[in-house]
């Protein structure tokens, strides 16, 4: 499952990240220590030499006194004698500057005893301060070496060292390394990754678990509106995430899908109730053309229903071409003003001879991308619509605002039940059976407007008479 998969690599990559920020934060603090002890190191150093130079001697007492400073930090002399003053061996005096040495190669073997005594202490109880009578204390008594030390560390983990000529004689100074520190906060971190992981990876699963049942709630859904039941919805009231966005989403397709089908069907049913009478007439006609002394007329209104049979299908092809974008490539500047007194000329006569009246008014025409023969069918599908529909006597207006046209009337208009699909294919009114027409001119308007991507919108009185088609076109 996605869902759980993804849940699992997230809590994964999460405990991956820790780990890489926590070992990268190791090694910056691990190398600001180091930065700080050579520092000590250095002033530590500087400290003593500064002290043996105003002195002009090596004494014994300044080495057994303060094997190490305030600071955490040792030190040991070798004169010129050969005399080594200190806790270290010999060979720890051939490096000059800065060193790593193990404790072997830097401590004697009885200060090596004294650290493994004192760490022992150390690891036996953290908080119980070592008392007068232990090792440490015994050798300090016996005048031998003495060891205070002020920090945690392991013996074996590397000494940071400084060394230099001073006086006839060399100085070394002397740190614990700061891995025992890093190696504690490695430590911490893979203690804490293992803490973190089990409730990490569990977080993951209950969040993981969730967005599966929503995700196989929404496979189950499309199951359903595969199997037909297209007034499911999948989305939640509320949308919380991306999750519920796809569910609504996939109820915006399948409205649409739904809508498509209705359409469909309905178009199919107009198609077989408008096709049903032509094609009567035609069989009619053939019939009555066997034996008959006048076949030419006969002949002629069958080849008439023919036409109109014809006349429909082509309509419907165009409109399918016009919904397919087909026609786009096309589109050049078109002046709408220009387009609107053309067609105006065309029909103003038509409207008269059917005793009704059209008229125009253009203001700030404007210029759009868009296919001239096809506005110019637009408008004149509009203006037919009206013209046949809105009866004798009646009032037709051409309007163009800008990119806005509008064409108006005053007829009896369309009842508000009817409202919804008179732009679908082959829809007509009841009232409209008998006239003629194959209810496909606002369809084409419809097909038309989409083409431009306009806005096409229908608007009515407030005493529900009459019509006003508005197509808003976008200016480029």
């Amino acid at each position: 499952m996605s869902a759980l998969r993804q849940a699992i690599a997230l809590s994964l990559a999460f405990l991956v990240l820790l780990t890489l920020g926590g070992l990268l934060l190791d090694d910056v603090i691990t190398e600001e220590f180091r930065a700080e002890t050579e520092e000590a190191l250095r002033e530590e150093y500087q400290r003593i030499s500064d002290r043996l130079t105003r002195e002009g001697r090596f004494p014994e007492e300044i080495v057994t006194a303060e094997v190490f400073s305030d600071s955490g930090v040792g030190y040991a002399v070798l004169r010129a004698d050969g005399k080594v003053l200190g806790p270290v061996l010999r060979g720890a005096f051939d490096s000059q500057g800065f060193d790593i040495l193990e404790a072997e190669a830097l401590f004697q073997p009885k200060a090596l005893e004294t650290l493994d005594r004192i760490f022992d202490l150390i690891d036996e109880d953290d908080e119980e301060e070592p008392s007068d009578s232990g090792p440490a204390a015994e050798e300090t008594a016996a005048g031998q070496l003495a060891f205070d030390v002020a920090f945690e560390s392991e013996a074996d983990l590397g000494w940071r060292i400084y060394s230099g000529a001073v006086l006839d004689g060399h100085l070394v100074v002397y740190a614990p390394g700061v891995s025992a520190f890093g190696s504690d906060l490695t430590s911490v971190i893979l203690v804490f990754v293992v803490i973190l992981s089990l409730p990490a990876l569990i977080i993951g699963l209950i969040f993981g678990i969730r967005a599966q049942r929503r995700l196989n709630r929404i496979g189950a859904g499309f199951d359903r509106i595969a199997d037909g039941e297209l007034d499911l919805r999948l989305a939640p009231k509320v949308i919380r995430d991306d999750i519920d966005e796809l569910a609504a989403r996939i109820d915006g397709a399948t409205e649409r899908l739904q809508a498509s089908i209705r359409q469909m069907s309905d178009f199919s049913a107009n198609i077989a109730h408008d096709l049903r009478t032509p094609l009567t007439r035609l069989r009619l006609h053939l019939d009555q053309a066997d034996g008959a002394e006048d076949q030419t007329a006969h002949r002629e209104a069958a080849i008439a229903q023919m036409d109109d049979i014809i006349a429909i299908f082509g309509a419907i092809q165009r409109i399918a071409r016009m919904q397919s974008q087909g026609r786009r490539d096309g589109f050049a500047a078109v002046d709408l003003g220009v387009v609107v007194e053309q067609v105006h000329e065309i029909y103003e006569a038509v409207a008269q001879d059917a005793g009704q009246s059209l008229s125009c008014r253009i203001t700030n025409a404007a210029t759009i991308h868009a296919d001239r023969s096809l506005i110019m069918q637009l408008l004149a599908n509009l203006i037919e619509n009206a013209i046949r529909h809105a009866g004798e006597g009646a009032r037709i207006a051409i309007d163009l605002s800008g990119s806005r046209l509008a064409v108006t009337d005053d007829g009896p208009g369309i009842p508000e039940a009817e409202r919804g699909r008179v732009l679908d294919p082959l829809y007509r009114l009841d009232r409209s059976r008998n006239t003629a027409g194959a209810g496909l001119g606002l369809a084409m308007v419809k097909a038309i407007a989409e083409l431009h991507e306009s806005e096409l919108a229908l608007m009515y009185s407030a005493d529900e008479r009459g019509l006003r088609i508005e197509v808003r076109f976008p200016q480029p």
